[in-house]
This record gives structure tokens, sequence and C-alpha cells, in this order.
């Protein structure tokens, strides 16, 4: 099989669970447990790496490092180590050191008042990152990242995500001017997961 259909049928064999979710017209907000938070075959694993290296031709020519949350770390790790780039972590921990990156966000499907705070104290000057999470929804967790890496005077060269629902590439570009890569778009469909693959 090729890498687009290995993504789509393990994509598409996930489970959906239901959160509760912030905002008064939704009770719940329905996470689908992908392939990254439950089990990666060795064939899903080759093919995120096909397809992020596909994605990302132009960037990766750019980039001196490869910019991530820390929860998935493990997920580009094969995908940096073979093409030679060094990982930074965006982390929940306070170093509480001078000079590190404070992002503040919100989580679409978490009921508090105040969002996540993260921290980063990896990047040097100079560095030209690439920012990659797996999936944007609302698109706040990115927004945050984004603003972040900005007030710091780093400015990413490429910004991808492996999946993509609801309207959160559409907010990232109104609230940060950049554009957002992604593989596939996520949708629910009859309470099932359906994945689309995007061309490029």
């Amino acid at each position: 099989m090729n890498w687009k259909t290995v993504i789509r049928e393990e994509t598409e064999n996930s489970g959906i669970v239901m959160f509760p979710a912030t905002g008064k017209k939704k009770k719940f907000y329905p996470y689908v447990i992908l392939p990254f938070e439950s089990r990666m075959s060795v064939a899903f694993q080759k093919s995120v790496i096909a397809a992020l290296t596909k994605l990302l031709k132009t960037e990766l020519k750019q980039a001196t490092c490869i910019l991530l949350p820390e929860a998935k770390a493990f997920l580009i790790s094969a995908f940096a180590e073979k093409l030679k780039k060094e990982i930074v972590l965006i982390r929940k921990r306070d170093y509480h050191v001078k000079g590190q990156m404070v992002i503040k966000q919100e989580k679409a499907y978490k009921e508090k008042k105040r969002g996540d705070i993260f921290y980063c104290v990896g990047l040097n000057p100079g560095d030209r990152p690439i920012l990659i999470d797996d999936m944007v929804s609302s698109g706040k967790t990115m927004i945050g990242i984004i603003k972040a890496l900005l007030k710091k005077g780093v400015k990413p060269v490429g910004i991808a995500t492996f999946y993509e629902r609801s309207d959160g590439l559409k907010n990232i570009k109104k609230e940060t001017g950049f554009n957002v890569k992604a593989v596939a778009r996520l949708e629910i469909i009859d309470e099932k997961p359906g994945c689309f693959i995007h061309t490029f």
C-alpha cells in the first residue's frame, strides 16, 4: 500500500470519545483517538515520514530545527533524524530561566477559564524552525505558539500539522497571517472518523 492508503485506513479505524467542551452551545467535544495516541504500525510510521517529507520539501531546505510540543515529540523524532534536523521542545515545565519563551493558549475541549501555559528554552538566536503539530482544530494552540515566536524575534520558515479539522487553519491565517500546511483533513461522518488526504 502507498502512504496515502495507510494513513487513511489507519486513521479511519480510530475510535472516538466525547470530552466536555467550552461554550454554552456545545456540551461535548468529539475527540478522535488517532494512531499517534494509541498504536502506530510500522507502515504508519513510514507513511508519516513520507508525507511530511513531501509536504515540507521546500521548508526543510531552509530550516535549522523542528519545533514541537513535548507530547508529540516522539511523532517526529524519526522524521527529524532522517533529515538530520534538531528537535526543539515546547514543554509545560517552567524552568524559571531568563529568556525562556512563554506560550499561553486555550484548548477547545477543556472547561477552563485559563488556558495552559507552555515554555520553550531551546531556541537560539538565528534559528529558523519548522513548527509541526499532530492536529489543528480551533487553531488556538498554534496561534499562541506563533505569537510567542514572533515576540521572541523568531520567524518560522514553515508551519504544518498532520491533521486539520474545523476552521483552525483559517483562524491561524486570520490571527497571525501564516499559512499552515496539512497532510489530511479529519471529519466525523456518521460518528466515525473520515480522513481526506490533501493534494500536495
